[in-house]
């Protein structure tokens, strides 16, 4: 009888792979637990629930009542500085932060419904607290990275929530993003928007800003953004969007790399002072590539007021680099986006 020895190579591979897949997917989901595990225990102590209450308004109906709106937040600071959802906080008359079963009344340093990012601050913050760090540090997170939040869901203590990393998004629909957004498999349910969310590393990659009920997920400010808001509200009560005084169209035919160009420029503007022509095609801000219109508020995102920037356009055939110093928006203006 005649023996095919490749054929009982591969029979006899394929049988060590079958006796090894078990043990192999044990050890990596073994892996994964204890990395939530670790990731729960290193920050459960730092997430709070914010309770806001607000005044509806007397009417010949009904009398004035209070409104109850609850989500989660986080400390980010030894001196009590806590972020939470602007729809939790903007407009409160009065704000408290329950943690390990007290409340503690909290002030609002500030806050951003741009981003739906408020800073509060409690008055007298509890002896011994958790911080989650931010950092300014972009990174890429790629698609598909396993991610972890941690929220208080209606009355429950801090509870974990596993998810995917589904996109990167700059838009939806019509409405076009201040900053990129990741986009999650994380729902937000009663009382658990605010949370942040981590890699398995522990990493913090964002915290929730918006549900998308549609598709049962939510959107995650991504922690870059995150830091320069609390830096913005820290020192300003405010976030500070740079405002560098051009209008822009885009060359919908999208034949090009790069299809944004300069429409109008605003008189002793940033962008005049800076030397830029309308015409111009944008192709980078602050080392952003400006390939459609919605690349453009991501970048402008990353100006700081009052510090010079980088922008390179092509002006006819020629690569151009001017440096633009982003200030304040005047009253009712801002940055006009249109296309062509």
């Amino acid at each position: 009888m005649h023996i095919n020895l490749t054929s009982v190579y591969l029979l006899c591979v394929l049988a060590f792979i079958c006796l090894l897949s078990p043990v192999a997917t044990y050890s990596a989901n073994h892996q994964l637990q204890e990395d939530l595990y670790r990731i729960y225990d290193e920050y459960e102590s730092a997430i709070v629930r914010v309770k806001a209450a607000f005044r509806q308004q007397e009417t010949e109906d009904k009398p004035s009542q209070i409104n109850l709106r609850i989500g989660t937040g986080f400390f980010v600071s030894r001196e009590g500085h806590v972020l939470v959802n602007a729809s939790r906080a903007l407009g409160a008359y009065k704000i408290g932060i329950e943690y390990k079963g007290n409340v503690y009344p909290a002030e609002p340093i500030g806050h951003d419904p741009v981003t739906n990012i408020s800073l509060l601050r409690l008055i007298n913050a509890p002896e011994s607290f958790g911080v989650i760090p931010l950092t300014f540090e972009g990174r890429e997170v790629a698609l598909g990275t396993f991610i972890f939040s941690l929220a208080c869901p209606l009355d429950f203590d801090v509870s974990p929530i596993f998810g995917i990393l589904s996109g990167v998004d700059k838009k939806l629909g019509d409405s076009i993003f201040p900053t990129a957004y990741y986009r999650t498999s994380i729902s937000i349910g009663s009382g658990q928007g605010g949370s942040p969310v981590f890699d398995v590393n522990g990493q913090l990659i964002g915290m929730t800003i918006a549900s998308i009920p549609d598709m049962n997920g939510s959107y995650c400010l991504p922690v870059s953004a995150l830091a320069r808001v609390k830096e913005d509200l820290m020192v300003g009560g405010k976030s500070l969007r740079g405002w560098i005084g051009l209008e822009v169209r885009e060359n919908i035919s999208g034949q090009k790399e790069h299809n944004v160009y300069i429409s109008k420029i605003n008189e002793s503007g940033p962008a005049e002072l800076a030397g830029l022509k309308v015409g111009d095609n944008i192709l980078s801000l602050c080392g952003v590539t400006i390939n459609r219109i919605s690349d453009l508020p991501s970048a402008t995102f990353k100006t700081y007021i009052n510090q010079l920037s980088p922008i390179k356009v092509l002006r006819e055939d020629t690569v151009m680099e001017f440096s633009i110093k982003a200030m304040e928006a005047p009253e009712n203006k801002a940055d006009s986006q249109s296309s062509k």
